[in-house]
């Protein structure tokens, strides 16, 4: 048999899909012949199709080096790169790649991905615009093309390019996803559910659609939790159901010893989680528990290093399949394994369901249950979540924490806060920092309500969706249609650094919480800076964060049960400027004395719960 004649056998076979047969026949060619271009190179893509990223690399160095002017392999080499977090030579390669073939749409396509992933979102965009003007058709670079736009807070270009991409490829589901995804973040909420419904009826078996759904559910006020719990049980259903374990774990079942807890997240970075996830792993009780961290995304930044090094081991799990990293999580006799994001971006969920440790549990990054028997409990407290009805809701066992079921480290070196900003305006200013999703009609017409009372008062609203003009000017008019005019309204985008951030409520005397989706990692910031905030509380989990919130710091009576005693809340709060006053010196110490301010008193309450949850597992087996 001739060279040609072995290459084309293993070809077929890999063109076939025998993967184990084509493999060994591009290793034997390559035993004798081991600079054969096109045999290292498809080596090289079965490899990295199999995971195996750093021997692919190896080969397509080797089919580099025999075909130096082959575009197509330096392309693929640099995709290899890419996946094993080399950005800077991926990069490099594939503007070699370019320079050999600068026509190529695939290769500004690729060249696109990695700008992305370096964080160049410029560069990435101009890349993936010189890809469609090569290839018209190619629906993936307009797709690709929006998340750019997206991540840029150009939100109504984002949504243009994903419909274009669904336009020239139907059956292509990630730009439903990030359509359904850009038009929730401009605040379009009953529009983004009825994209994802719609894209999940088209892609059934899609997991990430079916928790973008499930998300976007929480947002509207048409949606009652009976039926946000039911499209959790269809999640499962779907989904996660037979996945689980059938052999019993090894682990040690000595009831008081040290516990190996993991927690599993991809917010181990600067994110709205990451101010609770770092006081419980800085205080947890090394005596009680072994902290194992399993990061599932990239992303790495200063936050990242600081909570690396506040856990006993940091296994990441990115590049690992599901199956792989059940079974990392399994040799590493994990005790407790804890989910910090559910059904939200960069959710492992259907590593839980694979059932990797005794005891799976879930908490923070997500305002609801799963859905899935295998996960055994859920963190909460009884005002977030009352006894009774709300159990129903939940395929978890819900755990009531005495205390809370969250805690943040109150100071963190910020200046105290600036005296209300009433004493210098002469004016009360309203405030909300949350997402525009949250900003639903009745939301609307209640803070509109509320000004109108207050015919001197102004709003203060920051969002990353206020960049784009066109959201922008929406806002404006939908607040003009209740009678309130452009001119009492400020509409702040992001700004540079955390520390900016907070100082903007410097400016702002009174928080307005939305509901149903009430804020979280705002409130706490808005009481941190001194900042009171009125809610209105709901039935279920996420209308009632802010009550619970609240509560622990002792403003119980800034908590609604109605529309109206919201309204008349904020009011009373805006005329009593003496409380205003004593409310924003005070309110540190007031944080720093109750339990929302006392992450080592939380860490206790959470290591009690986990003991607890580690003797029932004992003694039932």
């Amino acid at each position: 048999m001739t060279v040609d004649d072995e290459f084309a056998d293993a070809l077929a076979h890999h063109e076939a899909g025998r993967l184990d047969l084509a493999e060994a026949g591009y290793r034997a060619l390559l035993a004798r012949h081991p600079d054969h271009p096109h045999a290292n190179n498809n080596l090289a893509v079965l490899l990295r199709a199999t995971r195996r990223q750093q021997e692919a690399a190896a080969h397509y160095r080797r089919a580099i080096t025999a075909r130096p002017e082959d575009a197509a392999v330096r392309n693929n080499f640099a995709c290899a790169l890419e996946e094993q977090g080399h950005c800077t030579e991926a990069i490099a390669t594939a503007r070699v790649a370019l320079s050999l073939h600068p026509g190529k749409a695939d290769g500004w396509f690729n060249t696109g991905n990695m700008l992305t992933a370096y964080g160049d979102l410029c560069g990435a965009m101009a890349a993936y615009q010189r890809a469609v003007r090569l290839d018209p058709a190619m629906a993936g670079a307009y797709s690709n093309l929006g998340d750019a736009q997206r991540r840029r807070g150009e939100l109504s270009l984002a949504i243009l390019s994903y419909r274009t991409a669904i336009r020239l490829q139907p059956d292509l589901p990630q730009p439903i996803v990030n359509l359904g995804e850009a038009l929730k973040d401009q605040g379009r909420v009953t529009e983004a559910i009825a994209v994802l419904q719609d894209g999940l009826e088209r892609h059934p078996a899609l997991p990430l659609l079916h928790s973008n759904l499930l998300l976007a559910l929480h947002y509207s006020p048409l949606v009652p939790p009976e039926v946000i719990a039911r499209a959790h049980a269809h999640w499962n259903d779907r989904h996660a159901r037979g996945l689980g374990r059938c052999t019993p774990f090894a682990n040690d079942r000595t009831a008081e010893r040290r516990l190996r807890v993991g927690y599993v997240s991809p917010d181990f970075c600067e994110h709205a989680c990451a101010g609770f996830i770092e006081p419980l792993l800085h205080h947890h009780d090394r005596g009680a528990v072994e902290v194992v961290g399993y990061p599932t995304s990239r992303r790495q930044d200063g936050t990242t290093e600081r909570m690396r090094r506040l856990t006993d081991a940091w296994h990441p799990l990115t590049g690992l399949d599901e199956d792989a990293a059940a079974r990392r999580i399994e040799q590493d006799r994990i005790d407790i394994l804890v989910d910090l994001a559910a059904h939200t971006a960069g959710g492992r969920l259907l590593l839980f369901a694979r059932k990797p440790a005794p005891i799976q549990v879930t908490w923070l990054g997500y305002p609801d249950g799963t859905g899935m028997p295998a996960m055994d409990y859920r963190l909460t407290d009884a005002v977030a979540d009352p006894p009774g009805e709300t159990d129903g809701w939940h395929a978890e066992r819900l755990v009531r924490l005495p205390n809370g079921f969250l805690a943040f480290t109150v100071g963190g070196g910020l200046a105290p806060p600036a005296p209300p900003p009433v004493q210098r305006n002469g004016f009360v200013t309203f405030g909300s920092f949350n997402t525009v999703a949250k900003l639903t009609p009745t939301v609307l017409r209640l803070w509109s309500e509320i000004l109108t009372a207050l015919p001197s008062s102004r709003l203060l609203l920051k969002s990353a969706a206020f960049a784009d003009g066109p959201t922008r000017d929406n806002h404006l008019r939908r607040f003009a249609r209740h009678g309130v005019a452009a001119e009492r309204l400020d509409l702040q985008a992001q700004v540079p650094s955390t520390e900016e951030h907070l100082r903007l409520y410097d400016r702002v005397d009174i928080a307005l919480d939305p509901f149903p989706y009430n804020g979280t990692t705002t409130t706490c910031e808005a009481l941190k800076m001194g900042v009171p905030v009125v809610t209105l509380a709901g039935r279920h989990h996420v209308a009632r964060v802010g009550a619970s919130l609240l509560t622990r710091c002792g403003l119980a009576d800034l908590v609604a049960d109605s529309e109206s005693r919201y309204v008349a809340a904020a009011l009373a709060l805006a005329r009593d400027l003496p409380r205003l006053s004593a409310l924003r010196l005070g309110m540190r110490n007031r944080l720093e004395r109750s339990p929302l301010g006392d992450p080592r008193g939380f860490a206790r309450s959470v290591e009690a719960a986990y003991r607890t949850m580690w003797r029932r597992w004992v003694d039932s087996g």
